[in-house]
């Protein structure tokens, strides 16, 4: 009986998604456009937020699959700097909150992030 639970499982296994395939994520988005024309949604209204700051993409494997990952960092001084997650699977946003420790936003290294200019820019592909 348990070898035919086995292999019921096994067969089975064939039919769910892998959400940790590169598929699941796509290929590499243009995420400061993606990122730009979501950011009511990821930051609320950015008038009198302050500086804006974006990282590098990255890829990583979210409660959503498989997904890239962008930092954002807002500094309004002169409190502290807030750090957002972003995930984003091909082209669109996912998912994004504020950064938890496990994102490692704080150890990410930031350029300039010009919310206007980049959401006016649509990717060349």
């Amino acid at each position: 009986m348990l070898g035919v639970l086995t292999l019921g499982a096994c067969s089975i296994s064939g039919l769910l998604p892998d959400w940790t395939s590169p598929e699941v994520a796509g290929p590499e988005p243009a995420y400061r456009f993606i990122i730009a024309n979501n950011r009511v949604v990821i930051v609320g209204t950015p008038s009198g937020a302050g500086t804006f700051e974006i990282s590098g993409l990255r890829r990583v494997d979210s409660l959503k699959g498989a997904s890239w990952l962008a930092c954002i960092k807002v500094q309004n001084f002169p409190q502290l700097p807030h750090y957002y997650s972003v995930f984003l699977q091909k082209d669109r946003l996912v998912d994004s909150r504020l950064s938890v420790l496990i994102d490692q936003c704080e150890l990410q290294t930031y350029s300039s992030f010009d919310w206007v200019a980049d959401a006016k820019a649509p990717p060349v592909r």
